[in-house]
């Protein structure tokens, strides 16, 4: 018996749930594959929406659409699972100097940062157990998402109302003309592939200009330090209890030896937490996960020039919280009703001449 519905995904990472999940909230009925494994980048991840982010610390691309999408997205995506994947929290960034200091109660008059400032601390937070020379900023509208949380919600209804196709994908079988893609006994208007790292061996994007990143991450708990804050200072110390246990994060380094936790990521990740904390602690667990990133970090979102029914969701990258479900919304306003994505995100949005400038450059 053939299975008709309006749209097949591929991958059910933080990216393909945050897809199916803004299609069922426009009505669309859809399916999704995935092979079940549990070990992927979505779970490992910190999670963190930064409204301010980088070594620069500057204003996230899009932030304003961003926040506004976010802030409605996961709300009443607990609200309907019944869960708590959405956890808000300020942010605070210990100035390493004056000068930044300076520069950044300066930068805050500036109304683009209204709303995302919530205060300066002259004195410092956490005086025990972080630098306070130079004060810090604390920022508001941030946190994180509990990922885990959020896929298993999303998955064990899935699997109830028999939406999930547990298996790997296999894209010999998938056939299609301009009005419809077939997949064994499925019948799709379109067909979405959000399957992160697995793009590489995808048939129908063989050209798109993926470069993966591992990231590494600790999970460690802290003698006497309790931080009420997410902290931010060339890495970021994420609370998530009260008895001292934080997420310690991230590597970014495109390596050969993809697949498991390195002591040169975990050297790293120590050398970062002992540069900013005072404090004993021990080491509770150690992951890593590879990053579907792209040549100039943003996602590529778009349809395949050949076939009209194919579409692609994939190189969030390390702000997929932030970027999934603003850009879900817009691929599929782009499938349905034909507008325009921006261009940073196109598929086509460098000339093959400037990809190979831009190659020669790296």
């Amino acid at each position: 018996m053939t299975d008709h519905i309006d749209y097949l995904i591929v991958g059910q990472g933080l990216a393909g749930t945050i897809l199916a999940e803004t299609l069922e909230n426009k009505g669309f009925s859809y399916r999704i594959i995935d092979n079940g494994v549990k070990k992927n980048s979505s779970r490992v991840a910190g999670g963190l929406y930064n409204p301010i982010t980088g070594r620069k610390m500057v204003k996230t691309w899009l932030c304003d659409d961003l926040w506004k999408t976010l802030d409605d997205f996961y709300p009443k995506f607990d609200q309907k699972y019944n869960t708590t994947s959405f956890k808000p929290i300020n942010l605070y960034f210990p100035f390493d100097s004056q000068e930044k200091q300076t520069d950044w109660i300066s930068a805050s008059a500036d109304e683009k940062y209204d709303g995302y400032i919530a205060k300066f601390h002259e004195d410092g937070l956490y005086q025990d157990f972080v630098e306070p020379k130079f004060g810090g900023m604390e920022i508001t509208r941030s946190g994180y998402v509990d990922i885990p949380i959020f896929l298993d919600a999303f998955l064990e209804k899935a699997k109830v109302e028999g939406r999930l196709i547990n298996e790997e994908f296999d894209h010999s079988a998938l056939s299609h003309n301009d009005n419809k893609i077939v997949y064994k006994n499925i019948e799709a208007k379109h067909i979405i592939f959000s399957e992160g790292n697995k793009v590489e061996n995808n048939p129908f994007f063989p050209t798109l200009d993926f470069r993966p990143v591992k990231g590494e991450l600790l999970l460690i708990k802290f003698k006497n330090a309790r931080f009420h804050h997410i902290l931010n200072k060339n890495g970021f110390i994420l609370p998530i209890d009260e008895n001292g246990t934080c997420k310690l994060g991230a590597t970014y380094e495109r390596v050969e030896d993809m697949d498991s936790p390195s002591e040169k990521g975990k050297r790293q990740l120590l050398e970062k937490v002992d540069n900013l904390v005072n404090d004993e602690y021990e080491i509770l667990d150690h992951w890593s996960g590879i990053r579907p990133a792209t040549f100039d970090r943003r996602p590529f979102i778009g349809t395949s020039e050949e076939n009209k029914n194919i579409h692609i969701f994939n190189g969030l990258g390390a702000k997929g919280v932030s970027l999934g479900p603003y850009f879900a919304n817009l691929l599929i306003e782009h499938i349905e009703k034909g507008t325009e994505l921006p261009r940073d995100v196109r598929l086509n949005r460098l000339s093959k001449q400037q990809r190979i400038q831009m190659n020669t450059k790296v």
